[in-house]
């Protein structure tokens, strides 16, 4: 079995809609997969002060801007509630940022052994630094994760994902979500502006993969600028495998399934269904 089937093929255990990062954290409806996270190697505090702070809304934009800067309590958090019982994550994906490659290898090791469908490895954050990641970051990723039947997912920048993109495929990744936040002065930048950025991505990937002649089992999610079934139909359109929402789920209301989230999830597993069961 190739390392590309190994990675890929529980990710097809991923509900139609994604709850990406962090709002997976709060926000669990039924019909929808959690992204958990995004964890680091060490407790990094003052998230509710940022989010107070630099959480701000752009109605003419129809965006939102943040500098929360992967605020998060922690991989051995996420290790001692699951468990205590109080995390599930068999169903969820869990996502990763590490600072070097010691902090990464670290992580990949501890979240697999989690066994949660996938591992996301949060590549990019407008916040924290420039974009970088080790040279064995990938093998290194496939090896943890295969070992234990979790999927891996490298969730790209929406600007100069290039090199990553080559670096991933070529190391056996076929799994992609397209994008993460906007790089703007206020931090980084969500909502409608995304999406254009997000299916040029989808597009660029999709002809680098053809290009190299790695296109078979790849794995897109598309995410950015959802608030609609059209947005959704829109990126089934570009061929993606599954879609995620972020700041649509911001508001506490959308917990309940028959509520916007409730629809959404819906429309999604119709939107991209396949003949034959095939993704």
């Amino acid at each position: 079995m190739s390392n590309s089937t190994v990675a890929t093929a529980p990710l097809e255990r991923i509900k139609p809609l994604i709850i990406s990062a962090p709002f997976g954290n709060y926000i669990k409806p039924r019909g929808a997969t959690p992204t958990l996270g995004t964890f680091t190697a060490e407790r990094r505090p003052g998230r509710l002060k940022q989010v107070l702070k630099t959480v701000r809304y752009h109605p003419r934009l129809r965006a939102w801007t943040n500098r929360i800067g992967l605020r998060n309590p922690g991989i051995a958090w996420l290790e001692q509630r699951v468990k205590q019982g109080k995390v599930r994550v068999a169903d969820a994906i869990i996502s990763i940022h590490g600072f070097d490659a010691d902090q990464w290898r670290e992580l990949l090791d501890r979240a697999a052994t989690l066994r949660p469908i996938a591992l996301e490895l949060n590549l990019s954050c407008p916040n924290v630094g420039e974009l970088s990641w080790p040279p064995d970051l990938f093998t290194r990723a496939i090896s943890a994760t295969s070992s234990h039947g979790v999927g891996l997912i490298a969730k790209l920048p929406p600007l100069r994902y290039e090199d990553m993109v080559n670096a991933a495929l070529a190391a056996g990744i076929r799994g992609f979500h397209c994008c993460n936040t906007i790089p703007v002065p206020a931090g980084g930048m969500s909502g409608k502006p995304l999406l254009p950025k997000s299916l040029a991505c989808i597009q660029q990937l999709q002809a680098m993969a053809q290009a190299a002649g790695l296109e078979r089992g790849l794995f897109i999610i598309g995410g950015g600028g959802i608030t609609s079934t059209g947005d959704i139909d829109t990126y089934a359109r570009a061929g993606v495998q599954r879609v995620a929402i972020g700041t649509k789920a911001m508001n506490p209301l959308r917990l309940w399934w028959d509520g916007p989230l409730g629809r959404l999830a819906r429309h999604a597993e119709q939107a991209l269904a396949k003949p034959d069961g095939a993704r």
